[in-house]
């Protein structure tokens, strides 16, 4: 059965989207409603004077930080706080990025410090040599500016599944471009790996403009950067959402669904302050892109940003946060993007200590049974200070 999406929803997101409205949403069946209900939550990592958060911010979704059923994901941790505002952390006090792994598929989880993993104080530099991204360990983590104790423009490496790590190091000869004379980087880790010296960066940058003594910053708009010799140097590619449009579009969340074929989510706010995800598409490798269709909306406080995963069946499966509704989504598509499934509910628990509804940013795997394993950050009656905690279902 298809039922179109509402007007309501393509007034919401205004006249940038009414395309959206000849997208049709495919709705779930109930016996699979129903299997989604049924997921189990389990803890990765809650210390009550810790704010641990945003993984979304500190690593990528499988299959690229994923071997099997060995899952690694990354969080923030900082110092916990009632604070007035949405997050409960005190800002005064440095943060850190942590990764936390499991062997077992998502059953039980190890946290620690990783050294090296970011925030490293010395110069950015190019590596030693050309890296094999095709190696069976290796993981690329991003650092950009703008959020949670993450500065400048550089990126870490892992080549034993993060483990140990290599970095800081810089985007040779990216940002000596001309497209990003006035931009602040503010990327965060998605990437797709083509053969071992080739590699597809998805990031995002910011105009900046002054005003008095503020840093007043324009809507950020996503990007695809490349490297063909094995990270020693970057070259731009393409803006995947016009500066035309004058929405965010960020943090994306890319598959590849053939040679040349690419989708991916992005999360968006308009000038109105409504926050939604999108699909795009590109079928020449990244050089240009298009909009697809609407995934869903993300609530208000910021909105949230899209997991997004192509299953073994090759399906697509998309994860996020709705803050409105203080609820973790799931959608499914089974036609590379174009249509999406009735929003599924992952859990409907939030319980937070301040009472805002700081949770998402999810990181999403598929393991060899095939269930799916969601990462995020949540509070709960039991656990009201913010932690990370993962979600484990099935797709259909």
């Amino acid at each position: 059965m298809l039922e179109p999406i509402s007007c309501m929803a393509v007034q919401k997101y205004g006249r940038r989207h009414r395309v959206a409205a000849a997208t049709r949403v495919t709705l779930m069946n109930s016996q699979t409603m129903n299997a989604i209900l049924s997921s189990r939550h389990v803890v990765v990592y809650h210390n009550p004077t810790q704010w641990a958060a945003v993984p979304a911010n500190n690593g990528a979704n499988g299959p690229v930080w994923q071997w099997g059923d060995e899952l690694l994901a990354g969080f923030t941790l900082g110092a916990f706080a009632r604070a007035e505002g949405i997050h409960q952390c005190d800002h005064a006090k440095p943060c850190d990025s942590w990764l936390a792994r499991s062997t077992d598929g998502g059953e039980s989880w190890h946290a620690w410090k990783a050294e090296g993993y970011a925030g490293a104080p010395a110069a950015s530099s190019a590596p030693a040599k050309p890296l094999d991204f095709a190696g069976p360990g290796f993981v690329l983590r991003v650092e950009g500016n703008g959020y949670h104790g993450n500065t400048g423009r550089r990126w870490f490496f892992s080549d034993d599944r993060g483990a140990t790590w290599s970095g800081p190091h810089a985007f040779g000869g990216l940002f000596e471009d001309n497209t990003f004379e006035r931009l602040e980087f503010t990327g965060r880790t998605a990437y797709l790996v083509m053969d071992s010296r080739t590699l597809l960066l998805f990031a995002s940058a910011r105009r900046v403009t002054e005003a008095g003594s503020l840093k007043v910053a324009i809507p950020e708009k996503a990007f695809v950067a490349k490297t063909e010799d094995g990270g020693l140097s970057w070259r731009f590619v393409s803006w995947m959402v016009p500066w035309s449009d004058p929405h965010r579009a960020v943090m994306p969340a890319p598959v590849r669904l053939s040679p040349s074929r690419l989708v991916a989510a992005l999360r968006r706010k308009s000038l109105s302050g409504s926050h939604w995800i999108d699909c795009y598409a590109s079928a020449d490798n990244g050089s240009s892109w298009s909009h697809l269709s609407l995934i869903g909306d993300t609530g208000a406080a910021n909105g949230n940003p899209p997991a997004l995963v192509a299953l073994a069946d090759g399906v697509l499966c998309c994860v996020y946060g709705n803050r409105t509704e203080r609820r973790m989504m799931a959608r499914f598509s089974s036609d590379g993007g174009e249509n999406w499934s009735a929003s599924a509910v992952l859990r409907d628990d939030f319980f937070s200590a301040n009472g805002l509804p700081d949770l998402g940013y999810a990181r999403l795997y598929q393991r060899s049974d095939g269930r799916l394993v969601a990462v995020y950050f949540w509070c709960t009656r039991e656990r009201p200070e913010t932690h990370i905690e993962a979600t484990l279902f099935q797709p259909a």
